[in-house]
């Protein structure tokens, strides 16, 4: 069975458009996430911590690493 043995946290904003009309995304990371945090206490946290940002918030993902050699 694989073993989960990193997580991630990462929060999307929508910074505007460039000058040809492009979504510029930009990214907040938080690494070392307890690997044994559920999904929905991420989401509140998420949801908590983007008001306080410069842009506003269009995405959550959390992402995962396996060790699969076992």
């Amino acid at each position: 069975m694989a073993e989960i043995i990193d997580s991630r946290l990462t929060l999307e904003f929508d910074a505007g458009t460039d000058e040809s009309g492009e979504k510029i995304l930009t990214y907040k990371r938080f690494n070392n996430v307890k690997t044994d945090a559920e999904d929905t206490s991420l989401q509140s946290i998420a949801n908590v911590l983007g008001p306080l940002q410069e842009f506003p918030m269009v995405g959550i993902k959390r992402t995962n690493e396996y060790d699969i050699s076992k």
